[in-house]
């Protein structure tokens, strides 16, 4: 053993037991670095919270749930629905507003296109239109009120998982699934396209929903079109109740 360390390290050290030395500490060194690196990341893997993982159905907040309970009753559980809201529907270069609150089963609304502005109410699940003072049951509205539907909405968001950015949930919906919530009865095969809802909050309150159904409605008109629905909500939870005088 003297001897190999003489010719490896003495003063008379042969060259090449020398640089078989050096090339055999030099291999273990590095073999120890890579061990205790391995160490240390798999120690930091085990310190990392759940929450700071990847977003996965469980670490992300049911926005749906939420906002189901900002837009129902957030404290007493015998509350009523209510809230205000104005929705823009965009079509190509046509636009349609409407305007209303809602309260309970209720609704009051007033729809403003082209055509000049009509009043409506949504009673029992019927939708009556206002008539030379009168209210009378019809059964053709606009198409833009079924996209309004927030129940509808909110069934095809339930399963998702949005992208989150501070107050913005913002989900990708398949066509297909918008077919199958909007026209539950259809046979239709849907392209491969999908289409945009973004749900801003603001001190924990429903604020904004915003739709690109573009994708969705071409598929419906079968041809190109640019359909965007904005539905801004205020006084959730605060609106006053209303009569509606049918007589």
């Amino acid at each position: 053993m003297k001897e190999v360390l003489r010719k490896c390290f003495g003063k008379e050290k042969e060259e090449r037991f020398h640089a078989i030395a050096m090339l055999i500490i030099s291999f273990l060194f590095i073999s120890i670095v890579v061990i205790v690196v391995r160490i240390n990341d798999e120690q930091s893997l085990e310190k990392v919270p759940e929450n700071s993982l990847s977003p996965t159905a469980s670490n992300i907040p049911n926005i749906i749930d939420e906002l189901e309970e900002n837009i129902d009753d957030t404290v007493d559980l015998e509350a009523e629905i209510n809230y205000s809201y104005l929705y823009t529907f965009t079509l190509d270069q046509t636009q349609e507003v409407i305007t209303g609150k809602r309260f309970d089963e209720k609704e009051i609304f007033t729809v403003v296109s082209s055509n000049g502005n009509q009043e409506y109410v949504k009673f029992n699940g019927n939708y009556l239109e206002k008539k030379e003072g009168k209210y009378h049951l019809v059964d053709e509205l606009s198409p833009n009120i079924m996209y309004s539907n927030l129940d509808l909405l909110f069934e095809v968001l339930e399963e998702m998982i949005p992208d989150v950015s501070i107050n913005q949930y913002t989900y990708m919906i398949p066509t297909l699934e918008l077919l199958k919530a909007y026209y539950k009865d259809s046979t239709f095969t849907a392209p491969n396209t999908y289409n945009s809802v973004v749900i801003t909050r603001n001190n924990q309150t429903i604020e904004k929903i915003q739709l690109d159904y573009s994708n969705f409605y071409s598929f419906l008109q079968g041809r190109s079109v640019y359909y965007v629905i904005e539905m801004e909500f205020n006084k959730v939870g605060t609106t006053e109740d209303f009569m509606i005088h049918l007589d």
